[in-house]
């Protein structure tokens, strides 16, 4: 976990490349899952992934190092998704929906995402993988989706509760 302080943020705006790779490696994973779970699809998630970065690069003076640094990361993963679904909406339609067990990371969270999103609704699949796979809080959570906390709680243990039923 990163601690991000003033001089961590004028060693980014320096484009200091140690710190650069620092925030890279922290949130390449979280910032490829929010492009995925926009786009579903994997080509243009790697290639959002690292327009997020780069993004970040070039837009850093706007930051206002309010402690928010993840969700700010998260924002423009999300922004970048988003315009990148309106521009192909015209163009061709979106892959089909591939599940995240063959797009990254083939290790022992791919059988648990796979069990997630085959019993739970979108939503509720969504927020679980954030809270247990990218360790979010639930206050971080609400933020990024734009929901209160206590809605983002209940969907969660309400989810829990479903993968437990299914699951034993």
């Amino acid at each position: 976990m990163l601690f991000i302080t003033k001089g961590f943020i004028e060693k980014l705006k320096n484009k200091d490349e140690e710190t650069f790779e620092k925030v890279y490696y922290e949130y390449e994973n979280l910032v490829f899952y929010i492009c995925y779970s926009i786009t579903k699809d994997k080509h243009a998630s790697e290639d959002l992934t690292q327009e997020t970065f780069i993004k970040l690069l070039t837009s850093l003076d706007n930051y206002t190092e309010t402690g928010k640094f993840k969700q700010y990361i998260m924002m423009i993963a999300r922004n970048l998704s988003k315009n990148y679904l309106t521009r192909v909406a015209n163009k061709q339609p979106i892959y089909s929906d591939e599940t995240i067990y063959n797009t990254k990371d083939q290790n022992k969270s791919s059988n648990l995402i796979h069990d997630i999103k085959e019993y739970l609704t979108e939503d509720q699949a969504e927020l679980v993988i954030l809270k247990i796979v990218h360790n979010l809080k639930f206050k971080e959570i609400a933020e990024y989706k734009g929901l209160t906390i206590g809605k983002v709680q209940s969907t969660y243990y309400d989810a829990i509760k479903t993968l437990r039923k299914e699951l034993s």
